[in-house]
């Protein structure tokens, strides 16, 4: 809120501020996608046990180094490497202390929460840097709640969650 503050209102008074501010980074098609046979056979520890075969119009996504791929259940067809993107809504993204038992799950650190009425923003940065947004209703009162800022978490989505769009 501080810092919101000070960029809407202080800024004009005080001038720009000169510490660094983590921010979501601007859309970027940097993610290829491979064949599903491939993606199994070459990270067979990221694809879900209860996943024996990824179906029509699923594809997976190899988006950052070190990362897991990410599955897509329902998207265009594509070739493979072509360029993708995989485009969430924040309220379709979970987030919990514990790993879930979920086709995308990833791990990160609560960079900052807004409490906006009914719905908790939480800004997670994940282990190599990229910052997502979850949303989730607020069905707890603010001391009840188990996750705050610098939390290790994880977020996740469903196979279906997502848009694929391709250029």
């Amino acid at each position: 809120m501080g810092l919101w503050l000070h960029d809407k209102v202080w800024a004009r008074v005080f001038g720009p501020r000169t510490d660094i501010v983590r921010q979501l980074p601007p859309p970027s098609p940097a993610a290829a996608t491979v064949p599903k046979t491939e993606a199994r056979a070459a990270h067979p520890e990221t694809v879900p046990a209860e996943t024996t075969e990824i179906p029509d119009g699923g594809i997976t996504i190899d988006w950052a180094e070190g990362q897991p791929p990410l599955i897509a259940l329902d998207g265009p067809r594509v070739e493979d490497g072509q360029h993708v993107q995989l485009a969430l809504r924040p309220e379709k993204i979970g987030i919990s202390k514990t790993k879930p038992d979920a086709v995308n799950a990833l791990k990160g650190k609560v960079i900052d929460i807004a409490y906006l009425g009914n719905l908790s923003t939480y800004h997670v940065e994940l282990e190599n840097g990229t910052m997502i947004k979850a949303q989730l209703a607020n069905t707890r009162r603010i001391s009840r709640r188990d996750i705050t800022w610098e939390d290790e978490v994880w977020v996740s989505w469903t196979g279906t969650a997502g848009v694929v769009l391709t250029s």
